[in-house]
């Protein structure tokens, strides 16, 4: 079981016709600040990763696909609005940290991408096919790695907090 929403394939396509008409630079106005209020860690993350990459705005696209997926394939709460993603909390980083720590970058990369190519195949194949377009593949799927397990350590924290 994912703790996360999982995407759909018309989750992605919606995504991708959403930036195709209106436009990446549009639609990252948006996310950036609907991120930099309701997921600051999250944010600072993908911009420290995107600002060690050698065209930090392609891919902070990236980030803001993978982020947008996850919001629209959220399920709709008791309420009729929206389910939150996971704020990221500074404990979630640290936590994160360790886990980086522990295993090396390379072992953490790998079993964040196959945990996210069986949990979430629609929301890898989007990054994936991002990263395949751009110069430095690696780099861009360490940070979806990276931003992605992120969101299902703050989620594991708030499930124990719930139980």
């Amino acid at each position: 079981m994912s703790l996360l929403p999982r995407v759909s394939e018309k989750d992605r396509e919606l995504v991708c016709q959403e930036f195709d008409t209106r436009g990446p630079a549009v639609c990252m106005v948006e996310i950036i600040e609907h991120l930099q209020r309701e997921n600051p860690e999250f944010i600072d993350m993908a911009a420290r990763c995107a600002a060690d990459s050698r065209n930090p705005a392609k891919l902070m696209v990236g980030v803001g696909m993978f982020y947008r997926l996850l919001v629209m394939s959220q399920p709709a709460s008791g309420t009729g609005g929206l389910m939150p993603l996971p704020r990221v909390s500074p404990q979630a980083r640290d936590q994160l940290v360790g886990e980086i720590d522990t295993m090396g970058s390379g072992d953490f990369t790998r079993r964040a991408l196959a945990d996210l190519e069986v949990k979430n195949p629609e929301l890898f194949q989007m990054a994936h096919s991002f990263a395949s377009a751009q110069a430095e593949y690696l780099h861009a799927m360490q940070g979806f790695a990276l931003l992605y397990r992120s969101l299902v350590i703050q989620a594991t924290i708030e499930r124990r907090r719930l139980h």
